[in-house]
């Protein structure tokens, strides 16, 4: 997994290849990963460790293919999947029926959190950032989610 955090702001050359952010290609190198593996999945292209995919391949395949719920998993995420090298120079060519799934043409933001990265097209993130804050009552989430601080500082 990535232990990058962050959200960045990038483009596409004129082949479809996305430089990645440089905290992020450090992650890739550190990891000795020389790929991502990047799926389609609710409006935005998910790219995950080689090693985070095989694992997720393997708990899938322990499912029965005969389940509606198992099949539309595989057919819907999984079968959208490709696995992209990261070159010398940082970068990877995002395939085009991803590019062309995720909207992605130009102007991207790549955005690393919790061990994985997404890569959405700069419009339709902030499309969707402006509509989940409307919609999102984040107070009790929060709450939940709070650690609260003791004496040390923690």
């Amino acid at each position: 997994m990535y232990d990058v955090q962050g959200c960045f702001h990038c483009s596409l050359d004129s082949k479809g290849r996305l430089s990645l952010p440089a905290r992020l290609k450090e992650a890739v190198r550190a990891q000795g990963q020389g790929s991502i593996v990047l799926a389609f999945y609710d409006g935005s292209l998910q790219g995950y460790t080689a090693a985070y995919w095989r694992k997720l391949e393997a708990r899938v395949s322990r499912q029965s293919l005969f389940s509606r719920k198992a099949r539309a998993f595989v057919i819907g995420f999984l079968s959208s999947a490709h696995e992209v090298t990261v070159d010398k120079l940082g970068r990877i060519l995002v395939p085009p029926p991803l590019r062309a799934k995720g909207g992605l043409e130009r102007e991207v933001v790549v955005v690393s959190y919790l061990g994985q990265i997404e890569i959405w097209d700069r419009d339709r993130f902030e499309a969707r950032q402006a509509e989940e804050a409307e919609d999102m009552d984040i107070d009790d989430f929060v709450a939940d989610l709070a650690v609260p601080l003791d004496d040390e500082g923690v």
